[in-house]
């Protein structure tokens, strides 16, 4: 199942499948009732994320009976100018370790199905896997205790998951990012591109963000802080909740691991809290007008988070233990954001004012953070 089937299917030049191609590469795998499928009977949604192609399928019903195969189908396609970020490409998965790291993960029974992996005669390659009937996290979720809590039962055990994926010495991540904020580090391309946008960023690229991430690091080795598989990009839109969940089930399950590596699990746990205050794809403001995780509710998750790590290492972590660990990693996860957002700036001449004020946010977060747990200056 996890090797790579090849479909007879040729894409139209544009890549963008047709409903026949959609059909035929489902059917690969999905090969008792799918074939039969007309066509044109199908829902096809098809995004052309530059870095996520994907299409959400469904198809009808049978007239009479129960569906034996998956009725909601979800296709990616690892498209070929997919990829992260410069820094990040030794440390975080190919495409096809991505894709094996699905199949792993939903064969834990915590994410989606993988179907199973194609190349089509075009050489385009991708994944088909069950469509979750859920939606995107909202910042007013994690205020209910019961998802609050799922929430961190997943992450815990996302952290502490069995995979082929290399173990990646944590380091290695923190040279990398240290040396790309460096890059940006009072850049005047940064500066004039701001002021372009009708946003001041000045103070941001001024600000050594890379001595200080270095000083964190510093003192969340110190604390002993953990790793484990973390996610990175935590933003509440790869927290999907589900629809009509059974019993006792997870209300939530996370997706999107692109940037999966090894790293501090403060940095996933405090990334999360940080993510609350931002809502990236809204078209009128990139801040989310909601209050912040207050500490009770903070404490709360570190608790559950701390109580499923146990139950799956063995070990006797505290939830205070966590908590202090996941205030460094605020700070953690705030310089990927700010560094990813400076790179694309970089790279792609942004100026979007509701970027740039994201990124001021982003910068008052971490200096408001970093004073608070008195951290010397570098």
């Amino acid at each position: 199942m996890a090797s790579l089937t090849i479909v007879p299917v040729t894409l139209p030049e544009d890549k963008i499948p047709t409903k026949q191609n959609v059909r035929d590469i489902i059917s690969t795998f999905l090969a008792q009732e799918w074939p039969y499928v007309d066509p044109d009977m199908l829902d096809v949604s098809y995004n052309a994320s530059c870095t996520n192609p994907h299409c959400l399928v469904k198809r009808p019903k049978p007239a009479m009976g129960t569906p034996s195969e998956a009725v909601h189908v979800f296709i990616k396609f690892h498209s070929h100018n997919e990829g992260c970020l410069e820094i990040f490409k030794p440390l975080a998965p190919t495409k096809h370790e991505e894709a094996l790291f699905c199949y792993e993960y939903g064969h834990t029974g915590l994410g989606a199905q993988v179907f199973g992996f194609f190349k089509t005669l075009d050489g385009t390659c991708g994944r088909v896997e069950e469509l979750l009937l859920a939606r995107n996290l909202q910042p007013e979720d994690v205020e209910d205790p019961i998802i609050r809590a799922d929430v961190a039962k997943a992450l815990a055990t996302f952290h502490v998951m069995e995979t082929s994926l290399e173990k990646k010495a944590v380091e290695l991540y923190y040279d990398a990012v240290i040396h790309g904020l460096g890059t940006f580090h009072t850049m005047d391309k940064l500066k004039v591109l701001g002021r372009e946008g009708g946003v001041s960023i000045e103070e941001l690229v001024n600000y050594d963000f890379g001595g200080r991430l270095r000083n964190v690091v510093d003192k969340l080795e110190s604390i002993g802080g953990k790793a484990g598989w973390c996610i990175h990009d935590v933003q509440f839109m790869n927290v999907m909740v589900k629809n009509r969940p059974s019993e006792g089930e997870s209300k939530v399950i996370l997706i999107d691991f692109e940037f999966v590596m090894r790293n501090y699990r403060a940095f996933d746990i405090g990334g999360h809290f940080m993510q609350k205050m931002f809502k990236w794809f809204d078209a009128e403001s990139r801040i989310a007008d909601c209050r912040k995780y207050t500490e009770e509710e903070k404490r709360h998750f570190c608790g559950e988070y701390a109580e499923q790590w146990n139950r799956l290492t063995g070990d006797s972590d505290t939830g205070d233990q966590v908590f202090m660990e996941s205030e460094y990693g605020y700070l953690l996860a705030i310089t990927f954001d700010i560094h990813n957002m400076l790179c694309f700036m970089d790279v792609h001449g942004d100026k979007d004012p509701l970027n740039l004020l994201a990124l001021n946010k982003l910068f008052d977060e971490f200096v408001h953070q970093y004073g608070k747990l008195h951290i010397e200056n570098p």
